[in-house]
């Protein structure tokens, strides 16, 4: 087995062009750097010793994972990365030939250099980065001119790379989308970070991709005046990624939240699986993904993406309150209470593992810790406490009275502040009021019936994100609707039952 220790001895291997240096798991070429996991770096090895032979599948998973069973989205994932890899650093150096139901090979310009080298390159020796500027390396790998461009070629920018440095350690640790719009602790906005970084460099097709995406963001929320500036801002920053690179896949994300409601569900669908399918690592795209499948039923396949980015960015706050909202809604409320209660008491302010924990607790019949919560919360904590107070009494009483008192919480909550219509909405549900949840239901997604929104007139009020998001008519309490004959009717109106038809798939209630 290749372990990650051995990457440290590893000596560092000059190809060309290319240089890989294992200890420090950097990769460099003509089109930049790139910073690997050691996962990563042990496969790419595994790919250059062999020097063009086939690498089986077997191989792969005895020598990087240790012969530990993994899934084989595992490997697929690894092989994606050092494709990327080599399209980044070193464009048209190499490919890397899947042999079907065998493994994988090396292809391309790489084995020419290669086959000069030592039978086994992890015997090479290091070339020094001196002797590598002034041009001595030239002749070894591909012809003078290759040679004398890579030792002339600028240099990326310090500034630069420390500003994407942050932005990628951001995504990792989760905060990326909690800054997105935001400045924190005195450190500019994700918009903010990226927008240095074209200044510095404005030919980055990637620091122009995440500052579409993070603009696209805040355009999506924004309203009135500021909206229609994000808007342009953020088709500006699509535009100039695009013409650099045309599948550039954040600027592409940031096409699709801008475009997503002008277009059905399949559409949208196919859009993020296009993204993945070029960057299967794509984590906007994963997210916008896992939150469409939760919003057409299919929990279950909404999982795997959800996992995925936790895979990707395991502190991601909003997917690790995700997780117990899946684990609710697939019926095991006990995991669902430890993985809300563990995301509370590493961030116990964080707003939406605050609301999450409440709603289970009104939810899940246990309204005396919902009524605890509301009472000890800070000021301003609380979305609505008014419906939730009257909530936790209408579910531990069942009296008339208090049931009357729940209902026009419900309706008033509808009426005045849309964007809450889903809390509403399971409450009734809840209480088995089922003719008024879909009375509300109409009147925010397809804008008819006795209860519609005040903010009617203001498309941003039943028109944003929140509106295209139904989940929680998948969830425990809306059971009665989704029995009644009604929510297909409901579904056939706001397409989702289009959506199924389209990729012959059946929601997980129908299953």
């Amino acid at each position: 087995m290749l372990k990650l220790s051995d990457l440290a001895l590893r000596p560092d291997i000059q190809i060309g062009p290319m240089l890989v240096s294992p200890s420090r798991r950097l990769v460099e070429g003509p089109g930049g750097h790139a910073h690997v996991e050691p996962l990563i770096m042990q496969v790419f090895l595994l790919l250059l010793d062999g020097a063009g032979r086939v690498v089986t599948r077997n191989e792969l998973f005895d020598q990087c994972w240790g012969g530990v069973y993994v899934g084989d989205d595992s490997l697929n994932r690894a092989i994606a990365k050092v494709r990327r890899t080599g399209a980044q650093v070193a464009p048209g150096l190499y490919e890397i030939e899947t042999i079907p139901r065998t493994g994988y090979r090396l292809t391309g310009q790489i084995l020419a250099l290669l086959g000069g080298a030592s039978a086994d390159i992890r015997q090479a020796t290091p070339i020094s980065r001196r002797v590598l500027v002034t041009g001595g390396v030239a002749a070894a790998g591909l012809t003078s001119a290759t040679g004398a461009w890579f030792a002339l070629r600028p240099r990326s920018d310090p500034r630069f790379d420390a500003l994407m440095a942050r932005g990628d350690e951001a995504f990792r640790n989760g905060s990326a989308f909690e800054d997105a719009r935001v400045a924190r602790k005195g450190s500019p906005s994700m918009t903010q970070l990226y927008e240095q970084a074209v200044s510095i460099n404005p030919d980055s097709e990637r620091a122009w991709g995440l500052l579409a995406y993070f603009r696209s963001l805040s355009a999506d929320e924004a309203r009135g005046p500021e909206s229609a500036r994000l808007t342009s801002e953020a088709q500006a920053a699509i535009r100039r990624a695009l013409d650099i690179d045309p599948k550039e896949p954040n600027a592409r994300v940031g096409l699709f939240l801008l475009k997503g409601p002008m277009l059905d569900w399949a559409a949208r669908d196919r859009q993020l699986r296009d993204i993945l399918a070029t960057d299967p690592d794509n984590l906007p795209a994963m997210l916008e993904l896992m939150t469409l499948l939760q919003a057409v039923g299919l929990t279950r396949e909404s999982w795997i993406w959800n996992e995925r980015a936790l895979e990707a960015s395991p502190f991601l706050k909003a997917c690790l309150v995700v997780r117990a909202m899946k684990l609710w809604i697939l019926g095991r409320t006990e995991a669902s209470d430890k993985v809300v209660d563990r995301v509370r008491g590493l961030w116990p302010l964080y707003p939406f593992g605050f609301f999450v924990r409440l709603m289970l607790f009104v939810l899940t019949d246990r309204p005396q810790a919902a009524l605890a919560m509301i009472d000890g919360s800070p000021p301003g904590m609380v979305p609505n406490p008014s419906l939730w107070r009257a909530a936790c009494a209408a579910l531990e009483t069942r009296t008339g009275q208090a049931i009357e008192e729940a209902r026009k919480a419900c309706i008033q909550v509808a009426e005045k502040t849309p964007w809450s219509t889903n809390m509403a909405v399971m409450v009734l549900g809840a209480l088995g009021l089922v003719d008024l949840a879909f009375e509300i239901t109409d009147g925010y997604l397809l804008w008819r019936g006795k209860v519609v929104s005040g903010g009617q007139a203001d498309p941003r009020d039943v028109n944003d994100y929140s509106r295209r998001m139904t989940q929680w008519l998948f969830t425990p309490p809306c059971t009665a609707m989704r029995a009644d004959p009604r929510f297909l009717k409901l579904c056939d109106e706001f397409g989702l039952t289009d959506y199924w038809r389209a990729r012959g798939v059946k929601p997980d209630y129908q299953v």
